[in-house]
């Protein structure tokens, strides 16, 4: 149901904005389309007093001839030339206007070749008319002549007379159906909208309800961590108490009654010697761990060569009892919790010590660069992978382990080896793993059977003081 309505609402939301933009573009070409009709039917009108004028000046021209041939009179002529330097610029811009229209310029061709005519006849009663012989001749090739050329201007303005009827009514047209599909788009746009709103409208009310139903997951979660913490802390302070007794009443019965005791009496109480001495160790990393979860420590600023320092101290014995070499890098200082640095440290350290093989020295190395998320094996943040890292490498020459429990090992209690050939409680580890999500880093192991292994801790350089004091609350 989530996803129909998340589907439903991008589909109503993008055909809304797909519809206004077609109402834009619509616009934008009513806009385009009236532009263009008024320009064509401006240039019709241009075309047809253009093509009156050129007519006229044709007469205008004819008129000065005949009142000179009347009057004798010298401004007739100059009315003459005039229009005829009249007619040439007319005849230009006709014919620029008439560029288009193939059947508009062949009548203007035959229009200018009969022109041409007149005004030769023009001419010729000008220049030559006491050698005229047959006036009445002339008068009628004259008359023809200009009845010709009046019946092309009369189809060429009839001509731009239909292509004006036409523009108009086509631009009528346009406007009459433009309105109807921008009323009919914008209803549906705004249907689309309301349809987008009352979607997102569900949706939101949807999510609010999953948020509060989370934080109430939360909450529930938190107070059963709190008190899953409490209890595992006050059973283990519980539990110390009769182990402490189990012990102690073993140990007597070791010193008092051993000689009055059987073989197998001795084994057994060995056995539970030994026994109460492991629940002892396990209640302890028990502790350690509850401690790890509920972070009391306070945030400080963490110099890690000195507490690797301090951690070599408290291991001096065992690596001068196993002659084993240390290595170490300059190591950054950070901003943490120092006893939980310190458990990391010294818990890593103790495992590259312990999981050694025989007649081999252990060789212990810690190396330190600066890297960004990028290098983190399986980061998905792009948040995260933009952020510096502080990287601390521990590697040994150890026993190894398979790659294929490279994750196992890092849950509590989880053990790859029987308790008889290495010691432990199986906590270590996971509580390695509690320190650096404490600290909002990230550790993995890695190792390959008789080939040592190698742990590596990317704790963030950035972390405010704001975000990991904030897991303290």
């Amino acid at each position: 149901m989530k996803s129909s309505n998340v589907w439903l609402l991008n589909i109503a939301a993008a055909s809304a904005i797909a519809i206004l933009v077609l109402l834009t573009y619509l616009c934008l070409d009513q806009v385009r389309s009236t532009e263009w009709f008024s320009e064509r039917v401006e240039h019709t009108y241009k075309t047809i007093n253009e093509s009156e004028r050129l007519f006229s000046q044709v007469k205008e021209a004819e008129a000065g001839i005949r009142g000179y041939l009347l009057t004798s009179n010298e401004l007739f002529i100059k009315s003459y030339k005039q229009g005829r330097t009249e007619y040439e610029a007319s005849a230009q811009r006709l014919q620029f206007l008439l560029n288009d229209n193939a059947h508009q310029l062949r009548r203007l061709a035959v229009f200018k070749s009969l022109a041409r005519d007149k005004w030769e006849s023009m001419d010729l009663q000008l220049k030559g008319i006491d050698k005229i012989q047959n006036q009445d001749s002339m008068i009628l090739k004259s008359k023809a002549i200009m009845d010709a050329m009046q019946k092309q201007i009369n189809e060429i303005q009839d001509e731009e007379r239909k292509l004006l009827t036409s523009r108009l009514k086509a631009r009528e047209r346009e406007f009459n159906l433009a309105p109807t599909y921008l009323l009919t788009l914008a209803l549906l746009a705004g249907g689309l909208l309301i349809i987008s709103a009352t979607l997102l409208n569900i949706e939101l009310r949807r999510r609010r309800l999953i948020q509060i139903d989370l934080e109430k997951k939360v909450e529930a979660l938190n107070r059963s961590n709190a008190e899953l913490e409490q209890f595992a802390y006050v059973a283990s302070h519980d539990l110390q108490e009769p182990l402490r007794k189990i012990r102690a009443f073993a140990d007597r019965l070791l010193m008092r009654q051993r000689d009055q005791l059987t073989e197998d009496g001795q084994t057994m109480l060995d056995k539970i010697a030994n026994a109460a001495e492991r629940m002892q160790s396990l209640i302890n990393d028990l502790l350690t761990f509850s401690r790890m979860v509920s972070r009391t420590d306070p945030l400080q600023m963490v110099n890690l060569n000195e507490v690797l320092d301090e951690v070599q101290l408290d291991l001096s014995e065992v690596i001068t009892e196993q002659q084993a070499s240390v290595h170490v890098q300059a190591l950054p200082t950070i901003q943490g919790y120092p006893s939980q640095v310190r458990q990391l440290l010294l818990n890593l350290l103790s495992n590259a010590l312990k999981f050694t093989k025989p007649d081999v020295l252990p060789m212990v190395e810690v190396t330190y660069r600066k890297v960004d998320g990028s290098e983190i094996p399986t980061l998905d943040s792009d948040l995260k992978k933009e952020q510096w890292y502080h990287c601390i490498r521990i590697s040994d020459n150890g026993i190894g382990f398979e790659p294929e429990y490279a994750e196992k090992i890092f849950v509590i209690f989880q053990r790859l080896h029987a308790k008889s050939a290495y010691g432990g409680t199986g906590i270590g580890l996971a509580i390695c793993r509690r320190v650096v999500t404490n600290h909002e880093g990230y550790i993995f192991a890695e190792g390959k059977p008789g080939q040592g292994a190698l742990f590596t801790i990317y704790l963030p350089i950035e972390t405010t003081q704001q975000n990991l004091t904030g897991t303290t609350e």
